[in-house]
């Protein structure tokens, strides 16, 4: 009823272009990181990484059931064997979620055709290192079904937690329980000190407005600050441009890109690209976002989180919620936005003695691992 196929190279990802954007726009979960307007020209532009592979799973009526990219690489204890790890790669790639697309009335098969084919050693590795992952949502719960009824060797690691907006009541209650009223009267403060130099308003691109130039004022405005100092702003290399562009105009025909500018007068001292479900309060990501340095003493950056958090809260928002996709140690989100999201990672091996064994190996590593970690009793007692 499916069987499990893998695209190695770019030609065979472009013939696959039209049942993947098919499969994009009704998958269980959305991914824009994996939609074909982003992950295609991500890999024209910026090449196709080492050892990567996508496995796309066929339904007998040849419609793609799923479509997983992977990529082979040492796991383990010293890395102590191969797995196929799930492409999560934030530097210098891009993919900030790696949540597999599944289409959505075919989603356990598709999760039971890739599982048989790990124990049927049909993979070029021994396990799948799944992360990067969604945890709270429906893939992560049809996970942990199908491999509690399949009776699938597997262990979960920690992960990672994000900061995530996710409206309260309302956008006072919101701010009263996410920031003290002394940090609330100083960002008050900035804020007037930023409207005498003239109106301060968001802004948001509609899908009537040409799109040109709210790319070019984005990239200028990430180049002029300390990215373009360090050459790492995507103006400052080709490829990188070409890709953003690429990407921004084929997901805004999709319905999957978000542009927010904070203006001062007419001109943005802030801007973020978020890449979005194409839904009424959907959820959206935040892929980049850049500020004028010029005002950095009036906080830009935050202002612009401030503006983002009322806007959410309206009744006619189209966001119904914002994954911020930042790192763990940042601190612009993480002191704004309450909720978080955690990313899954888990290691699935073969139902099989050796996949077994090699659970209950990686298991046994990790204690070990975590007690040589943890301060002893007496230790403990002369720190006390």
């Amino acid at each position: 009823m499916f069987s499990v196929e893998s695209a190695t190279d770019l030609a065979a990802l472009r013939a696959v272009r039209e049942p993947w954007q098919d499969l994009a726009d009704a998958a269980l979960e959305p991914n824009p990181f994996f939609h074909p307007g982003f992950f295609l020209p991500l890999l024209e532009e910026l090449g196709w990484p080492p050892g990567m592979m996508v496995l796309l799973v066929w339904h007998e009526d040849r419609t793609l059931a799923a479509l997983v990219p992977l990529i082979l690489r040492r796991s383990g204890p010293a890395g102590s064997f191969a797995a196929l790890r799930s492409v999560f790669l934030p530097v210098p790639m891009h993919v900030l979620l790696a949540t597999p697309l599944l289409a959505r009335e075919r989603a356990p098969g598709a999760v039971d055709a890739l599982l048989d084919a790990l124990d049927e050693r049909r993979l070029p590795a021994r396990v799948v290192e799944l992360l990067g992952h969604a945890e709270d949502g429906p893939f992560a719960a049809l996970l942990d079904e199908r491999l509690s009824t399949r009776g699938q060797p597997s262990t979960r690691f920690a992960g990672i937690a994000r900061p995530l907006l996710r409206p309260a009541a309302s956008a006072e209650l919101y701010l009263e329980a996410a920031l003290g009223g002394r940090h609330r009267r100083e960002l008050a403060r900035q804020r007037r000190r930023l409207e005498q130099h003239g109106n301060l308003a968001l802004v948001r691109w509609r899908s009537e407005e040409p799109l040109g130039p709210w790319i070019e004022r984005f990239l200028g405005l990430e180049a002029a600050g300390w990215k373009g100092r360090a050459g790492t702003a995507m103006a400052c290399d080709p490829r990188q441009r070409r890709f953003f562009e690429r990407a921004c105009h084929a997901l805004a025909r999709s319905g999957a890109l978000e542009f927010l500018a904070l203006e001062l007068a007419g001109r943005p001292i802030a801007m973020a690209c978020l890449l979005r479900e194409a839904k009424p309060r959907g959820g959206a990501f935040v892929f980049k976002i850049a500020y004028d340095e010029n005002y950095r003493r009036h906080s830009p950056g935050m202002q612009l989180l401030l503006e983002q958090l009322r806007r959410v809260h309206e009744a006619d928002s189209p966001l119904g919620w914002i994954d911020s996709c930042a790192s763990p140690r940042d601190t612009l989100y993480a002191q704004l936005w309450l909720d978080r999201r955690r990313l899954g990672h888990r290691l699935l091996a073969p139902r099989s003695l050796a996949g077994k064994l090699l659970i209950s190996a990686v298991r046994a590593a990790r204690s070990l691992r975590l007690s040589r970690a943890a301060p002893s009793e007496s230790e403990r007692s002369r720190t006390e």
